[in-house]
């Protein structure tokens, strides 16, 4: 029996895949990447530590139009979470057919986040996903409807769990109980669901009609700046922005833009974006 887990590298997805290798199942755990949410290098690693096969997968230019129009809607910021989990579950759905699994899993608890993880969201994302019987929630099992995994036999329903809301203390005792001594900290890690984010994502699509991943990556690495209707800047913040500005303004698949970093004094790089920019940074040198 084979299953692939997704694997934020949090406590729970953690979790998840220690819960199933307990019961003698074979686990991958899958890790995506987004334009807004990076954690492949703690979730190889931590896969490492355990010994757990660890897949990264990069979300393409299917993931703009996510954003932009979600079909479910957004949560309190500018995130589209049930749309982003529907893509993630077909994503995982992929692997499968690719590693030959029986099933998918993921950490998710009922309750626990209130954008997308309530009983009757899980269903429709079990739905939509293509999944729906073979997308198991180990940790939450026992209080939704069983799935095909439990009916056919692939586990046994009475081994499986029955958390929901918010509480950490007993999931922290179940990781130790797994041998887990690095304990995660809980957070989101999703700049889409930072309300001071927000504002980038939104001036974004307000004056670029067609985005691409490559407009919104460039938000985290640098504060933003707005010149005019059809200029912005991200000005670094630090030396690691520095270093993320240049290597995505070396992208084939970049937006008209220039890379500007100072000669002859410490100071910040800056990435100027518009069709006009080489115009204007002619004119600032």
């Amino acid at each position: 029996m084979k299953a692939v887990v997704l694997f934020s590298s949090g406590l729970d997805s953690l979790i998840t895949l220690h819960l199933l290798r307990s019961f003698g199942i074979d686990v991958a755990a899958l890790n995506i990447v987004t334009p807004f949410h990076d954690v492949s290098e703690a979730a190889k690693r931590r896969a490492e530590m355990y010994g757990f096969p660890c897949y990264v997968r990069q979300t393409g230019e299917e993931y703009v139009p996510l954003v932009m129009k979600p079909r479910w809607g957004y949560g309190t910021a500018v995130n589209p979470c049930i749309d982003c989990r529907i893509r993630m579950c077909r994503m995982a759905g992929e692997l499968m057919r690719e590693i030959g699994a029986d099933f998918a899993a993921t950490g998710e608890i009922t309750g626990q986040r209130p954008n997308s993880q309530k009983q009757h969201q899980l269903l429709l994302i079990d739905r939509e996903s293509g999944l729906s019987g073979y997308l198991l929630r180990p940790l939450s099992a026992r209080v939704l409807p069983p799935t095909e995994v439990e009916k056919r036999g692939f586990i046994d329903r009475e081994k499986l769990l029955g958390f929901s809301g918010r509480g950490r203390g007993h999931l922290i005792r179940l990781a130790q109980s797994f041998g887990v001594k690095e304990i995660p900290q809980p957070a989101s890690g999703c700049l889409l669901c930072e309300k001071t984010f927000a504002p980038r994502i939104l001036d974004t699509m307000k004056h670029i009609p067609e985005p691409t991943c490559w407009d919104f990556r460039i938000l985290r690495f640098g504060r933003l700046l707005r010149i005019n209707e059809s200029l912005r800047c991200v000005i670094a913040r630090d030396v690691k922005d520095c270093r993320n500005l240049a290597r995505l303004f070396e992208q084939e698949d970049r937006s008209a833009s220039v890379f500007l970093e100072p000669e002859n004094f410490n100071g910040p790089a800056l990435l100027m974006v518009g069709a006009a920019a080489q115009e204007h940074a002619a004119l600032a040198g």
